[in-house]
């Protein structure tokens, strides 16, 4: 993906930031909780993977911080900010 088009679909909140990581969206079906957070909870499916090594634990935190990094920009009211803020965390540049 390329990062101009990142910063348009993190400043947009119909972005669905899960995509691009369907296979920790189906193991997340399989949890105990239907709003298991992956990082606590008994029966998370999530953990479970990562632990049997059928999920890495580098992909799984790249989807946590992608989904955290989503959910601070779609939260902030200046736009302008909210694309400085991911300039200097290297997520987008112009070409």
């Amino acid at each position: 993906m390329k990062k101009n088009k990142m910063v348009r679909e993190f400043v947009d909140p119909e972005f669905k930031v899960e995509e691009g990581y369907e296979d920790i969206l189906a193991l997340s079906r399989a949890c105990k909780y239907s709003n298991c957070t992956h990082i606590t909870e008994e029966g998370c499916a999530v953990q479970r993977a990562i632990d049997e090594g059928a999920l890495s634990e580098e992909r799984f935190n790249a989807f946590y911080k992608d989904k955290n990094e989503a959910e601070y920009v779609s939260k902030q009211k200046n736009k302008t900010k909210a694309i400085e803020y991911m300039k200097q965390r290297d997520l987008f540049k112009r070409s």
